[in-house]
């Protein structure tokens, strides 16, 4: 049976709106604290652009799943405005904030957060029990050495994003690099689709599906790449999407 590309495309499309259903799991309710979001950056005092925070997700997904470090980053207006949460200093609501969020995969427990109060102009690199108190240097180094310096030059998107760097460097030993892999799935995808048309035009009808039932699959697979890297990784178990961890008390804070 001879399929027209019309019923093709119509397929293409149904698979696709399939692939992109997702179930819809019941939400935990983190109040007094802010509602995260569904991945691993919580930007609500707006301080980054999408491409910026597109970014960071993907930085930490990798980490993550690499290196099993779930990092976390926040960043909020000002702390009074949870009013019922612990908010006495920022250390206390972003030690809160990490146990809240169940923030590191067990049994390791070396959860990250980056929490920036903008309104406080405050911020707080908050670690997991796994570190105790003797890396508290390390963190002050990063946040006084190359977070804080960019903030007291209003430049949000870099401090965030070169102290996230610092951050996968020290605590999850490792360099972050771009999923190039998923371009070229898509290039590829796309120049089989080409072909495709071509060959059809040419009188080559079979070729022509043959191509185009490639670029299909590989269409489908850089979506799947992509869900991947867009979404938050559930497989630590963790009460909505996090590892189950908790704050050892250590860190660092700056100011500016």
């Amino acid at each position: 049976m001879k399929f027209s590309l019309f019923k093709l495309c119509l397929f293409t499309l149904f698979l696709t709106s399939l692939f992109l259903q997702q179930t819809v799991a019941e939400e935990t309710d983190y109040a007094p604290y802010p509602q995260p979001d569904a991945g691993y950056v919580s930007d609500h005092a707006d301080l980054l652009s999408d491409d910026e925070e597109l970014r960071l997700e993907r930085w930490l997904l990798q980490v993550e799943e690499k290196s099993n470090v779930e990092i976390i980053i926040v960043t909020i207006n000002a702390i009074s405005n949870y009013e019922g949460s612990d908010n006495h200093s920022i250390e206390s609501f972003a030690t809160a904030l990490f146990d809240s969020y169940r923030i590191g995969n067990m049994p390791k427990n070396d959860g990250v957060l980056l929490l920036i109060s903008r309104g406080d102009r405050k911020a707080r690199i908050e670690l997991g029990k796994h570190y105790d108190f003797q890396r508290d240097g390390d963190a002050m180094r990063i946040m006084q050495g190359v977070i804080v310096p960019e903030f007291k030059r209003n430049d949000y998107p870099a401090g965030i994003t070169n102290g996230t760097e610092a951050i996968i460097e020290e605590f999850a030993g490792m360099r972050v690099t771009f999923p190039w892999y998923i371009v070229w799935v898509g290039l590829t995808a796309l120049t089989c689709l080409v072909i495709g048309i071509s060959c059809i035009k040419n009188g080559k009808r079979g070729w022509g599906y043959v191509f185009i039932g490639l670029a299909i699959i590989l269409f489908l697979l850089a979506l799947y790449l992509l869900k991947g890297v867009l979404k938050h990784s559930n497989t630590a178990g963790g009460l909505g999407g996090f590892g189950g961890g908790s704050s050892g008390g250590g860190g660092a804070t700056g100011s500016w």
